[in-house]
């Protein structure tokens, strides 16, 4: 789903022999090849993987004994090896730290041979456009190292593939070629940007993360000793360009900003920021009615730039407009996972198994294997793509499908519908699904999904079928490991 999607800088200058090895060949002796094994999870059949596969991508040493690439190059891996340039040897590395979101990840080498002999490359300033700067890696075409040269001709905030989340962005104007990714874009022998993706269907457009990210990613790991991530305010906004919008809420003519169409149930916002509220200024940084703030000399911004740069436990202070007065908030920065999570790594899927009845939470993960098998309803998981999560609802749960037994017949094409109630009482999530099954003392349990339709099952019947469907099925567990209830370790005293 990602490293043959994702495509990468390839070659628009070819540099001699005596020149490359003039300019460059500080930089050769930084790059890294890395190699990994991956398995990744069946979303349809989520107790199963399905099979591992190999790939590779490209990488730099930075101080530390570090390598840094993208999280989509070592994504679910199972075994990674890494090669410095123009050497044969490979040594096992391991995942020091991982940010999927920004698609950044530090590796390192246990054997300190590795890094004799070997480079670290430092951190530069982001690019003004119009800037030349080059691009090292290993795209697919060839096993040496390969360079590239390209201009600067936009930074921006842009959607990250690997995530689907918006950051800033340095946009390149080169062709592309997949199998670079990871590779460090370098400006004066330093590096300004990681190489990490091009634009489908579009010719010499290629782009990379600025090193503001970069040092985001690196700093929240020294400062927390674990990696927080990038937290996020939580909020669905609307621009205000429209005047009559404006003078509804009271706006002068002077004053800018956007309004709150929602809050996300579990961000750092929920029960500070309302539906209505108008926030004028982030940090003493003005919002304009389109959603934008200054960047410097290089334009203008998404309004997201000025929390996109706080860490988990920062604190930003917001001007709003509630009810036609000015309010000051405090907010403290911090994680949450929406009612749709976003694209997922390094993890399993979570499911549970009664009565041959599949259930699983709705993910991103879930819905691009919707469309790429064209299983299932997509015209109601696009629909879902749109809600918010809710003090009572805060997972969207699947029936995914229905492992054929006698005593489920007549719902053997039941799949890919998300469920409302369980006996009538709606559900919050999976956990509360299976609280509501496990717990139903009654003879028939009835599952209501959204589609209206039901399903109905003899409770003792259903329960004493579980064991039997999940032999047939090859099935070790009717449940995910996540939601398998961890006894207490006993006290030794």
């Amino acid at each position: 789903m990602k490293k043959f999607l994702i495509l990468v800088l390839s070659v628009c200058f070819v540099f001699t022999a005596s020149a490359y090895a003039q300019d460059n060949g500080f930089i050769e002796k930084a790059m890294v090849k890395i190699f990994t094994v991956e398995n990744n999870p069946d979303y349809y059949q989520p107790w199963q993987m399905v099979g591992q596969q190999s790939s590779s991508g490209s990488g730099c040493i930075i101080d530390g004994n570090r390598i840094l690439t993208n999280a989509h190059v070592v994504s679910n891996n199972t075994f990674i090896q890494v090669n410095k340039s123009g050497e044969t040897q490979k040594y096992v590395a391991r995942v020091v730290a991982v940010d999927h979101e920004c698609d950044l990840a530090l590796l390192t080498v246990d054997d300190k041979d590795f890094f004799r002999g070997g480079a670290a490359l430092s951190l530069g300033d982001i690019p003004e456009p119009g800037d030349t700067v080059k691009v090292f890696g290993f795209p697919v075409g060839g096993d040496k190292l390969s360079v590239t040269e390209g201009v600067v001709s936009r930074i921006e905030i842009g959607q990250y593939s690997h995530s689907l989340r918006s950051f800033l962005t340095i946009q390149i104007d080169a062709a592309i070629n997949p199998g670079n990714s990871g590779g460090p874009v370098i400006k004066n022998n330093k590096l300004i940007g990681v190489a990490f993706q091009g634009l489908d269907k579009a010719q010499n457009i290629g782009y990379a993360i600025p090193t503001v990210m970069i040092r985001h990613f690196l700093n929240d790991l020294k400062k927390n000793k674990k990696y927080e991530g990038f937290p996020t305010l939580g909020i669905n906004t609307q621009s205000l360009e429209n005047e009559s919008y404006r003078k509804k809420l009271g706006m002068p003519k002077h004053q800018t900003g956007v309004v709150v169409e929602a809050v996300e149930f579990g961000s750092c916002s929920y029960d500070i920021i309302k539906p209505g509220d108008v926030i004028l200024a982030i940090d003493g940084v003005k919002i304009e009615n389109d959603a934008t703030v200054p960047y410097g000399s290089r334009g203008r911004l998404d309004m997201s730039f000025i929390t996109d740069l706080k860490h988990v436990g920062d604190k930003v202070k917001i001007d709003i407009l509630r009810d036609k007065k000015p309010v000051k908030l405090n907010i403290v920065m911090d994680n949450y996972v929406p009612i749709l999570p976003r694209t997922e790594y390094d993890i399993k899927p979570t499911y549970y198994i009664y009565g041959g009845l599949v259930f699983t939470p709705l993910t991103i993960n879930y819905i691009y294997s919707i469309w790429d098998s064209s299983r299932g309803r997509p015209g109601i998981l696009e629909r879902i793509l749109y809600e918010n999560a809710t003090p009572e609802k805060q997972q969207i749960v699947l029936l995914l499908q229905v492992l054929a037994d006698e005593t489920n017949k007549g719902y053997h094409n039941f799949a890919n519908v998300p469920v409302v109630s369980v006996n009538g009482e709606k559900i919050s999530g999976i956990s509360d699904l299976i609280k509501k099954v496990e717990n139903f003392k009654g003879d028939f349990i009835e599952i209501e999904l959204e589609d209206l339709s039901k399903v109905v099952l003899e409770t003792g019947k259903s329960r004493t079928a579980t064991g039997g469907i999940l032999a047939r099925y090859g099935i070790v567990s009717d449940r995910s490991e996540n939601l398998v209830e961890k006894k207490a370790a006993p006290v030794v005293k």
